[in-house]
C-alpha cells in the first residue's frame, strides 16, 4: 500500500484511532493516580577519628575517617538499625521492611555519609529519618568503643538533620502518559488497519471499478456543481451503447437497499436537455421513487396496468425540462406481479412510440425482484452503486441475479453517499388542465395555484 492509502485509512476511521488513544491515555493517568507517592528525606553525617594533634595525626586520622565511611554505608542500612528504630517507636512493620526504606551513600574521598528513609507520608520520612540516624549512631559508638569507660575511636556527627523532604519520588505522570498516548495510537491505527482490511464496502470508483465485470459510465456527486457534466457523459455512452441516436428504453435500478431516483431524473434531464423527447416512468413497488419525492399524479402505472387506459392520460410534465412523468400510482400485492404482464409491455411500447427515450426507475434489486422482471422490457440496465454504503459481496451478488436472468447490463453508475434533495430543487408544481407541468423557473405563473417547494427542503437522505 502507498503512503496516501494508510492516510486515507486513517481519515476514514480517526474515530476508532481517537477512541482507542484516549482510552489508552486515560488508563496512564489511572494508573498513575493509583500508584502510591512516597517521600524521602535525607540527613547528612560527619565520620572523624580520635587522633593527636599534629599535622600528621589529623592526616591519618581523615583517611581513616574515609575508610569507616565505606562500612559504614552497610552499617546504616543494616537489619540491626532497623530493628532498633522499630523497637524505639514501635512501628507496625518488621525490620526487613524497614529496611528496605533505608539506603546510605556517601560522596568519593570524603568524610560525609547520607542516610536516606522513603515513607508514604513527609512526616513519616523526616521521623524515620531522625530515628535512623540516631540509632546509627549509638550503634556506631557501641562498636567503636575498645575500653569501658573510654571514648569511642571513630564519632559520627550530624551536620544536616533531616527536613521536610523537597524531592518527592512518585510515579513519572509526564512519562506514563507519553507511554499512553504513543501505545494508544499504535494500537488505534491498527486496529484501523485491520478494520479497514475486514470491511467490504465500497468507497471509491476505482474500487468499483476493480470488482465490476461492466464498465463504470459516470460518477456522480448528486447536488454538486460536476454532476450535471457527468449526468451529461453517462447520457453520451448510453446513446453509444444502443447504437446511435435511434432512441432506447433504460432501466436503472439500486444494487442496494435503498433507492436512487437522483440518478434516474439527472439522466432524463440531461436526454431532454440535448432535445430529445423523454419521459421518466416510476416502476418503484417500495415507495423510495420519485412519485415519493415530487408532487406528481396520485396515479399511474400501477393503475395503468390495472386498466385499458391511455399511459398519457396519466403523465405528469415538467415545461421547462421538457421531462415527462409517469408515478407509480396506487400500489397494492399484485402490482409487483403485473410487472411481468403482457401490458407493461403495451404501457412501455405506447410510450416509446411518443416518446425518444424512455428511462425506468426500479426499486433496488436487494428490496424487490422488480428490477430483474423488468430488465428483460429494457434496450439496457443501468446498475446505480452508493459509494460508503454498499458492499463487494452485496454488488457482486446483485449483478450475479441478473447474469441468471440474462438481462443486458450496460454499465455502472457510482453515486456518493451525501447528496442533495436534486429533486425538490429542481421543480416546482402547477396545475394545468389534465396533464400536470411543473416549472423550473423561480416564480409561479399568476393564473394558476400553486404549490411550491422550498429549494432548501431537507436532504433525500433525511427523507429516508
Amino acid at each position: 500500500m502507498r503512503l496516501i492509502d494508510y492516510l486515507h485509512i486513517a481519515r476514514r476511521r480517526w474515530i476508532l484511532i481517537s477512541a482507542i488513544t484516549i482510552l489508552c491515555v486515560a488508563g496512564a493517568v489511572g494508573y498513575s493516580s493509583m500508584q502510591p507517592t512516597t517521600y524521602q528525606s535525607t540527613s547528612r553525617l560527619y565520620v572523624t577519628m580520635a587522633t593527636g594533634t599534629s599535622v600528621n595525626d589529623v592526616y591519618q586520622g581523615g583517611l581513616a575517617a574515609q575508610q569507616r565511611v565505606t562500612s559504614y554505608v552497610n552499617l546504616a542500612a543494616s537489619s540491626n538499625v532497623a530493628q532498633r528504630v522499630v523497637d524505639q517507636l514501635g512501628l507496625p512493620m518488621s525490620a526487613g521492611e524497614l529496611q528496605g526504606k533505608i539506603s546510605a551513600s556517601f560522596p568519593p574521598a570524603t568524610a560525609l555519609l547520607d542516610v536516606t528513609v522513603t515513607d508514604s507520608t513527609a512526616e513519616g520520612a523526616v521521623m524515620l529519618t531522625d530515628a535512623v540516624v540516631a540509632q546509627f549512631r549509638r550503634l556506631v559508638d557501641e562498636l567503636e568503643t575498645i575500653q569501658t569507660d573510654a571514648a569511642p575511636a571513630a564519632r559520627v556527627s550530624v551536620v544536616d538533620p533531616a527536613t521536610d523532604p523537597v524531592a518527592i519520588n512518585g510515579p513519572n505522570s509526564r512519562r506514563l502518559l507519553g507511554i499512553g498516548l504513543l501505545a494508544g495510537l499504535a494500537l488505534g491505527c491498527l486496529a484501523a488497519l485491520v478494520k479497514d482490511r475486514m470491511d467490504r464496502t465500497i468507497r471509491t470508483s476505482h474500487e468499483l471499478g476493480e470488482i465490476l465485470p461492466i464498465p463504470v459510465l459516470a460518477i456522480l456527486d448528486v447536488g454538486e456543481p460536476g454532476a450535471i457534466g457527468e449526468a451529461r457523459r453517462l447520457r453520451t455512452r448510453l446513446i453509444q451503447a444502443g447504437g446511435g441516436d435511434s432512441g432506447m428504453t433504460v432501466l436503472l435500478t439500486s444494487l442496494s437497499a435503498r433507492s436512487q431516483p437522483d440518478v434516474s431524473v439527472m439522466l432524463a434531464k440531461a436526454f431532454a436537455d440535448s432535445g430529445r423527447r423523454v419521459v421518466l416512468i416510476d416502476a418503484d413497488t417500495t415507495g423510495g421513487g420519485i412519485s415519493n419525492h415530487l408532487p406528481v399524479s396520485d396515479s399511474g402505472l400501477a393503475d395503468l396496468l390495472r386498466t385499458t387506459s391511455s399511459p398519457v392520460d396519466e403523465l405528469s410534465t415538467c415545461a421547462d425540462s421538457g421531462i415527462s412523468v409517469l408515478a407509480i400510482g396506487s400500489v397494492d400485492d399484485r402490482t409487483s406481479d403485473l410487472l411481468a404482464s403482457e401490458r407493461l409491455t403495451q404501457i412501455v411500447s405506447a410510450l416509446r412510440f411518443d416518446f425518444d427515450y424512455v428511462v425506468i426507475d426500479a426499486a433496488p434489486v436487494g428490496s424487490a425482484a422488480d428490477a430483474l422482471t423488468l430488465s428483460g422490457r429494457c434496450d439496457g440496465t443501468v446498475a446505480v452503486v452508493e459509494m460508503g454504503r454498499s458492499t463487494s459481496p452485496q454488488v457482486l451478488g446483485a449483478l450475479a441475479t441478473f447474469d441468471q436472468g440474462g438481462s443486458r447490463l450496460i454499465g455502472a453508475v457510482a453515486i456518493s453517499k451525501k447528496h442533495a434533495n436534486w429533486l425538490r430543487k429542481i421543480f416546482r408544481r402547477q396545475n394545468s388542465g389534465p396533464i400536470r407541468t411543473w416549472n423550473t423557473g423561480t416564480e409561479p405563473q399568476k393564473e394558476e395555484p400553486a404549490i411550491v417547494l422550498d429549494a432548501t427542503a431537507d436532504t433525500l437522505e433525511a427523507d429516508r
